[in-house]
């Protein structure tokens, strides 16, 4: 198997996991925060949408597709607020446009390149492009346990398992 075959793969899986955990989540349920600081789905599903437009226009040497409004609302370490204004409908779709931006970027990046030296800005964990490229299948996951408190908090019946 090739390198991108599992990255593809990786994303496909945590696709899965975030379409079936949430395909019952009303708006209101979209903006439930478990605890003061926790974060909502919107804000978790546009979370992944800019930081992969982030990775992806650096990685690519790019300009950012998503407004820098997005970006700085919802960039890792911005505050997750209760009403950003965002519908569940509006979240879903970033992150389903996310997704496949993310897929034919990893389909189209050329493996050979994979070890060439991460672009600037990335932390020292991420030292090559590949390790950017693995980031990029690997963050939606950091954040499913997230979705699965709240799911849990709002009393939505228990999925696989």
């Amino acid at each position: 198997m090739k390198l991108k075959e599992f990255v593809i793969g990786q994303l496909a899986a945590a696709k899965f996991l975030f379409d079936t955990f949430t395909k019952d989540f009303s708006d209101e349920d979209a903006k439930y925060q478990p605890c003061d600081g926790g974060i909502h789905l919107n804000w978790m599903l546009v979370h992944l949408a800019v930081s992969a437009d982030s990775m992806i226009s650096k990685i690519a040497g790019e300009p950012k597709k998503l407004s820098e409004a997005l970006h700085t609302a919802y960039a890792g370490g911005s505050t997750c607020k209760p009403d950003d204004g965002m519908t569940r409908a509006e979240a879903q779709k970033l992150y389903d446009q996310w997704h496949e931006r993310t897929v034919e970027f990893v389909k189209s990046f050329d493996e050979a390149r994979y070890d060439e030296k991460a672009p600037q800005g990335f932390p020292e964990l991420f030292p090559t492009a590949g390790s950017v490229i693995g980031l990029l299948a690997t963050h939606p996951f950091w954040h499913f346990g997230q979705l699965t408190v709240n799911r849990r908090m709002l009393k939505k019946p228990k999925l696989l398992g």
